[in-house]
């Protein structure tokens, strides 16, 4: 207790055993000697028939307990027997100016003998499209600047009469409403833009809507490469992502899966790179939420699993569209020339262009001396790239402005606070997927 109150969260060892098939209320299962598994303990409570109680952390993925978390009573599972604490000394943040600003390709930050040395130099090569043309878009079944309502409620939304010289969701009256900046170029090279910055995008807006309490929702950047159909590891639609999570959350009541139950593979059905090759990325049940029972066994797809769902989604272009959007209801996914953004590595991006190859989030603007007004851009480049991830770009460069931004409004999603969540066992027996269709569960 002493070590958690003034210090923070520890590492502890307990007895897994009885916890298999654990679903919620406290775990009372008695003295043990055996321990088996690790956990962090977060903290405690009261129970007015149990007693003292810890709050554990699991790492069997969110379908799992109380959204991955466990209340274990005082002197139970052999959690008092043995835990261990660390004292964090240094890390990279921007608070701390202490970025690496790595190129795209790494080559500035290169390991010896990593990588060989390029006969070109990165920006000699032609950076390959990860957007698709309007008739690619449309031939997926995507509708162009699509809206989900015939009256969009973007239209509605009431402009201040002037907006903050400097706005944004990442520090908002001193909160920070941003999710994690991901990575799309690992285990392998993937083209996913599009659905990272999409998902990204929602992802704020969630952590919005929960006034930035509990732990933030991290969706399934994986589930749509499998499941989508509105883009792959070499390219997609900006419009696409937003169109296909309504979509099946109209038809099943069900969203978009949460990365603990379908991680990040950066695989699509035709990718042949890395470890995609002689592997299925089809939309079946294990490729929409899965987990593994333990050594030996096959894992199991899901039917029953975090999930999140959106009530409406939009498209809108030009500067004062994006700044009315952002400023009133959070994060939108738009599309941008990513040549110049390739070796950038901090200040503000000027180039102009008209070309769009990469889709990115934007999160909010600011206000320069020389450069005036530019965006804050989060890219999926993962944070060694640029200033931790983000990117800011004068006003009219690079063609954000006019390549089109998506929006999504969050409906639902799988919370503690929601009480909303389906409890599976560790081996996930009760929520096992039994038809072949993974499009037709009903996931609560």
């Amino acid at each position: 207790m002493k070590e958690i109150y003034n210090r923070g969260p520890i590492a502890c060892g307990i007895d897994a055993v009885p916890i298999e098939k654990y679903q919620s209320g406290i775990s009372a299962h008695g003295f043990s000697f055996m321990q088996d598994h690790v956990i962090s303990v977060v903290g405690w409570g009261t129970d007015a028939k149990e007693g003292l109680y810890w709050i554990v952390r699991n790492s069997w993925g969110e379908y799992w307990g109380e959204q991955g978390y466990i209340r274990v009573k005082s002197g139970s599972l052999a959690l008092e027997r043995s835990c261990t604490w660390a004292v964090p000394k240094d890390f990279t943040a921007p608070e701390k100016s202490n970025g690496i600003h790595c190129f795209e390709d790494g080559s500035n930050c290169k390991a010896k003998g990593e990588l060989k040395e390029s006969a070109e130099p990165m920006e000699a090569v032609p950076r390959k499209s990860e957007v698709l043309s309007r008739e690619e878009t449309e031939a997926l079944g995507v509708v162009w600047r699509g809206n989900s309502s015939d009256q969009s409620s973007h239209l509605t939304l009431e402009a201040p009469q002037s907006y903050p010289n400097d706005f944004t969701w990442c520090n908002k009256d001193g909160v920070n409403y941003c999710s994690a900046s991901l990575n799309q170029h690992i285990p392998q090279y993937c083209g996913s833009c599009w659905a990272h910055g999409s998902v990204s995008a929602l992802q704020d807006r969630i952590k919005i809507a929960r006034k930035n309490q509990g732990i933030d929702i991290q969706l399934s950047v994986q589930h749509m490469l499998n499941c989508g159909g509105v883009g792959s590891c070499h390219g997609g639609t900006i419009d696409g992502p937003y169109q296909w999570i309504k979509s099946i959350s109209d038809k099943t009541g069900s969203g978009i899966s949460y990365t603990t139950s379908q991680p990040y593979f950066a695989c699509s059905s035709e990718s042949e790179e890395g470890l995609c090759k002689g592997h299925d990325w089809t939309c079946t049940p294990k490729n929409v939420a899965v987990t593994c029972p333990t050594f030996g066994e096959e894992c199991v797809g899901l039917d029953h699993y975090p999930n999140a769902t959106i009530s409406e989604h939009g498209s809108i272009q030009g500067k004062d569209a994006m700044m009315k959007e952002i400023y009133n209801r959070g994060p939108i996914a738009c599309g941008i020339d990513a040549v110049p953004l390739r070796n950038y590595q901090g200040g503000i991006v000027t180039e102009a262009s008209e070309s769009t190859d990469h889709v990115i989030s934007v999160v909010g603007w600011g206000t320069d001396a020389t450069e005036g007004f530019y965006w804050i851009v989060r890219n999926s480049w993962g944070e060694y790239w640029g200033e931790q991830g983000y990117v800011k770009v004068k006003s009219g460069a690079v063609n954000l402005e006019e390549a089109g931004c998506a929006w999504a409004v969050p409906k639902d999603f799988t919370a503690l606070e929601r009480n909303n969540q389906f409890h599976c066992f560790e081996d996930g027996s009760n929520c096992k997927k039994a038809v072949a269709d993974a499009e037709e569960a009903i996931v609560v």
